[in-house]
């Protein structure tokens, strides 16, 4: 080759340097990757679905009787467990969830036990002496009643809120390719 010769052997290396430094160190995708998986999570609570698309199960019928708020949404009496949704990530990798104790038996199912004893039951007393026959809390009582329960279970229901549909599978795999995509084209690139 005859001529003048310019060596591009530092420049290639050098933006293979950075482009390697940027793969191994991806929390910025981590991180669009949460800000995603909060929306999809909460949107899995409006639609009242799990990650598979399969609807949660309704309410008991028994539970309905007694939920003063929100009678309309599962999983949710106040927002607390979908309030409690965090990610956490580094370069290492993200790990999505919620940190409640309850939130184990809403997404996996399974049997709850409550061991029985003595409980008081309070109500309001009418001027006549009558009692009502609803319940009320102890600060707007004038009547208590002790009664004994026995030991009882019953089987929660799984309702999976947390996990990937194939939609978010597609999603994240998009994300990725353009973070991969805008590694490549970083300033100055060949």
């Amino acid at each position: 080759m005859a001529g003048v010769k310019v060596d591009i052997t530092s420049d290639v290396a050098a933006k293979m340097a950075q482009l390697q430094d940027l793969v191994q160190h991806p929390a910025p995708l981590f991180a669009r990757i949460n800000e995603y998986m909060m929306r999809s999570t909460r949107a899995r609570f409006k639609t009242q679905t799990g990650p598979d698309g399969a609807a949660w199960q309704p309410l008991s019928a028994r539970y309905l009787k007694r939920k003063h708020k929100n009678k309309d949404k599962i999983l949710t009496l106040r927002g607390y467990l979908q309030g409690t949704l965090r990610g956490q990530f580094d370069d290492s990798g993200l790990a999505f969830g919620t940190n409640v104790q309850y939130a184990g038996i809403h997404q996996f199912g399974g049997i709850i036990k409550r061991s029985g004893g003595e409980r008081n039951l309070y109500f309001r007393q009418n001027k006549d002496g009558t009692v009502g026959n609803r319940f009320v809390k102890k600060k707007k009582s004038n009547f208590m009643q002790t009664v004994s329960v026995s030991d009882y279970e019953f089987d929660m229901p799984a309702r999976p809120f947390l996990g990937l549909s194939d939609e978010d599978r597609q999603f994240i795999a998009r994300l990725t390719i353009r973070y991969l995509n805008n590694l490549a084209s970083v300033p100055n690139a060949l």
